[in-house]
């Protein structure tokens, strides 16, 4: 074997700290064009996000002080995606595919939205004050964001915490999509941008959040955030235009 074989990487079986990593790496576009895309439409500032609120005090609100800590998390993205796909622990063709998934995903989604949007009033955004790149951005944080709360983090305890009460594995999910679904759902109707409460668009609400959240658990956290990701521009760009 020559030396150069020897010296080549071989790439790693997927194993599950690979596998979540990936899907960070996956999603990070989608947290990156929120929080640049804030620069120009603050508007767009999502309800469940402390990150923005945070690095705004850290940085004394200076536009100058926020454009440097995000060219500097932007760079340190691609030095760490490049690193991995040097040695083979990241695909980047994974980007496509899993884009071209949650549009599919999406696009399954959105013929229920047309169906009943406009008559339950569900949207609570300002969509009369807001431009294109506004509802982009808005969209982008409420894909990342909302995923990561309610999916990645609100059925990931919850799972963990029925399981510690060994409740069945099925079960542990099954309560977990529920009540993360509907906290999902309740979460629109708080906040200063809060739409007026309807059984109608809780229950409208309740299954968008449980449909992503089947995503999230057989597909994946990056899955679930382009699908919701792509949902809302359909929605506030396409659909609500």
């Amino acid at each position: 074997m020559s030396e150069a074989a020897q010296k080549e990487p071989v790439e790693k079986k997927p194993d599950k700290k690979s596998d979540v990593r990936g899907h960070v790496i996956l999603a990070a576009p989608v947290f990156l064009l929120y929080h640049l895309g804030l620069l120009v439409s603050p508007l767009a500032a999502n309800g469940v996000d402390p990150i923005t609120r945070l690095m705004g005090y850290l940085a004394g609100m200076s536009t100058l002080v926020y454009l440097l800590v995000m060219g500097g998390v932007v760079a340190a993205y691609v030095i760490w995606v490049s690193r991995l796909s040097r040695k083979r622990r990241f695909r980047p063709r994974r980007f496509p595919l899993v884009i071209l998934e949650a549009a599919g995903y999406a696009v399954v989604m959105a013929p229920l939205a047309s169906l009943l949007l406009k008559q339950l009033h569900v949207l609570a955004f300002p969509l009369a004050e807001m431009g294109l790149v506004d509802r982009v951005v808005a969209s982008a944080g409420a894909g990342f964001y909302e995923e990561l709360v309610f999916r990645l983090l609100g059925i990931g305890i919850l799972v963990f915490v029925f399981e510690a009460r060994k409740m069945r594995r099925w079960l542990a999910f099954l309560l977990a999509v529920l009540i993360t679904s509907a906290v999902f759902s309740g979460f629109h109707y708080l906040g200063p941008l809060a739409g007026e409460f309807s059984l109608g668009s809780f229950s409208f609400r309740f299954v968008l959040g449980s449909m992503l959240a089947a995503v999230y658990i057989f597909r994946g956290f990056a899955t679930a955030v382009y699908a919701h990701f792509l949902y809302d521009v359909y929605v506030m760009c396409v659909w609500m235009a």
